[in-house]
C-alpha cells in the first residue's frame, strides 16, 4: 500500500504516520529528509528558509517504491493509494510551530496557507491518489487521527468538511 499524508506544518503529519508505521509495518519517508539527502531539489529559497522541491524528481524517486508511507508538505505530489490531508485550525498552528524555531513570517504564511486551504485544495483538485481522506486535527490525538485514518483504509469514507473561513 502506497500512503502519502499531507499538510500544512503543525498538522501532526509526522506524528501520525509514526503511529500509522507501527500499526501497519510500513517504512516511512520523511519527504523533507528526502529530499535534502537525495538532492531532489532544484534551489534553496534563502528567504523561506527552505528547499523548492522538483516534483519530478520527487515522483520518480517513488516510482518503483511499494508499500510505504510518505509524508510532508509535498506529499500530494506522489501517487499513492490513499492520500490523508490532515488540517489544523489556523490558530493552533502558532502554538505548534513556535516550539520548532520558525520565523514570525513563516507561522504568519503557515497560518494563511491553512486558512485558505493551499494544501488541500492543491491536492483535492489534481490528485494523485485513488482515494483522499481530510481529517481535521484541530481537538484530536494522534491516536484518534490514526483510527480514523485506519476506518479510511478500510473502505469507510473519511472527509470531513473543513472552512476556516466562515
Amino acid at each position: 500500500m502506497k500512503l502519502t499524508i499531507t499538510g500544512t506544518p503543525g498538522t501532526g503529519k509526522s506524528t501520525v504516520a509514526r503511529i500509522l508505521s507501527k500499526k501497519l509495518g510500513l517504512p516511512i519517508y520523511n519527504i523533507s529528509e528526502v529530499v535534502k539527502k537525495e538532492k531532489l531539489y532544484s534551489e534553496f529559497d534563502e528567504r523561506r528558509d527552505a528547499f523548492i522541491v522538483d516534483i519530478e524528481k520527487l515522483e520518480n524517486f517513488f516510482e518503483d517504491k511499494k508499500d510505504f508511507i510518505a509524508e510532508g508538505l509535498v506529499a500530494h505530489y506522489i501517487s499513492s493509494d490513499i492520500l490523508v490531508i490532515l488540517r489544523v485550525n489556523p490558530e493552533k498552528i502558532s502554538e505548534r510551530l513556535a516550539g520548532r524555531g520558525y520565523s514570525e513570517e513563516k507561522i504568519k504564511e503557515n497560518e494563511e496557507a491553512e486558512r485558505f486551504a493551499v494544501i488541500a485544495t492543491e491536492a483535492v483538485e489534481n490528485p494523485k491518489a485513488k482515494r483522499i481522506l481530510h481529517i481535521d486535527t484541530t481537538n484530536r490525538t494522534p491516536e484518534e487521527i490514526v483510527e480514523l485514518i485506519l476506518k479510511g483504509l478500510s473502505g469507510e469514507e473519511v472527509f470531513e468538511e473543513i472552512d476556516w473561513l466562515e
